[in-house]
C-alpha cells in the first residue's frame, strides 16, 4: 500500500468517526462536517489523479447520493444520511461506495435490533418497517402502495419509533470497505 491510501484512509476515518460521534449524541449529521468532507474528497482525488480523479470523485459523490435517495423519499432515513454517503462517495468512488453501502446494509440491522429489543417496540417497529417497504415497492408497482396505506391505518401514532443513528452504520460500513477486502472481487 502506498502513502495515498494511508492519506485517504486517515482523512476518511477521521471524518466518519466524527460524524458517528455527532450522530450518536445529537441524532443528526451536520452539514458543517459533510460538505467540507465532500470537497476534501474531491480535492484529494484531483491532487492524486488529476481531472480523472476529480471525475472519479464526482461519480462517487453522485452515486452515493443516488444509493440513499429513494429510501429518503419514502421516509426510511433523513437527508443527513444521504449527504453522509454522498461525501464518502467523493473519497471512494462508485465501486467502493457501493461496497461501503452493502456493508452498511449488513451492519444496520444489528444496531436496530438491539435498540428495538431494548425499548420493547418489536410489534410497532415491524408494522412500520413493512409500511416503508411497501411504500418503496410502490415506486415500481403503484398498486403496492395500497397495502402501505392499509398498514398506515393500523399504526398507533402516539407510540414513537425507535431512533437509531444510521450514520453509525454507514461509518462502520465505510470502515469495513476501507480496511478489508469485503466484496472487492464484486466491485472491481
Amino acid at each position: 500500500m502506498d502513502w495515498q491510501f494511508y492519506a485517504y484512509a486517515a482523512v476518511l476515518t477521521s471524518f466518519v468517526v466524527a460524524v458517528s460521534i455527532f450522530d450518536i449524541h445529537q441524532r443528526r449529521i451536520p452539514n458543517f462536517l459533510v460538505f467540507p468532507a465532500a470537497l476534501i474528497g474531491l480535492i484529494l482525488n484531483f491532487l492524486v489523479r488529476g481531472w480523472d480523479g476529480l471525475f472519479f470523485g464526482l461519480k462517487g459523490l453522485g452515486f452515493g447520493f443516488l444509493l440513499l435517495f429513494i429510501p429518503y423519499l419514502v421516509g426510511g432515513m433523513k437527508a443527513g444520511d444521504v449527504k453522509f454517503l454522498m461525501a464518502i462517495g467523493a473519497f471512494m468512488g462508485t465501486a467502493d461506495v457501493l461496497r461501503a453501502s452493502l456493508a452498511t446494509v449488513l451492519c444496520y440491522p444489528i444496531f436496530a435490533a438491539f435498540a428495538v429489543i431494548k425499548e420493547r417496540k418489536m410489534g410497532i417497529t415491524w408494522l412500520r418497517f413493512r409500511r416503508v417497504l411497501w411504500n418503496f415497492l410502490g415506486f415500481f408497482a403503484p398498486g403496492l402502495k395500497l397495502y402501505a396505506i392499509c398498514l398506515d391505518g393500523q399504526d398507533d401514532k402516539s407510540i414513537s419509533s425507535v431512533k437509531t443513528p444510521f450514520g453509525v452504520a454507514i461509518a462502520l460500513g465505510t470502515l469495513i470497505a476501507i480496511y478489508t477486502n469485503f466484496l472487492t472481487n464484486f466491485s472491481r
